[in-house]
């Protein structure tokens, strides 16, 4: 696997993290009740609400799902962004180097 992670797919789930943050946060939820409600663990949620593209899709999608943010999140990314007041300015071909991890697959 690459060490790169194009900046615009980093924006976007940092995006998607706050959106999920909020919307957790509306229903006055903790981490860890969000993440025992879907047998995750805490730290998968915060990573989540952090934007760390290491998450596994599966873990992503239940979020989504629970918080009720699947149709609101694969909507064009201008209206994700207008809703979680966050805006790029980085070229569509930028990319970040992504720090090793290592542990738990």
């Amino acid at each position: 696997m690459s060490g790169f992670f194009p900046i615009d797919c980093a924006d976007t789930l940092h995006a998607i993290g706050l959106l999920v943050k909020s919307r957790r946060l509306q229903h006055r939820q903790r981490q860890k009740d969000l993440a025992a409600s879907l047998k995750l663990s805490e730290r998968t949620v915060r990573k989540i609400e952090a934007g760390d593209p290491t998450v596994e899709l599966r873990s992503f999608m239940l979020v989504l799902w629970q918080l009720g943010l699947i149709q609101e999140v694969f909507q064009s990314r201008q209206q994700l962004e207008a809703s979680s007041l966050v805006s790029t300015q980085a070229p569509r071909n930028a990319r970040v180097r992504l720090a090793s991890v290592k542990g738990e697959f």
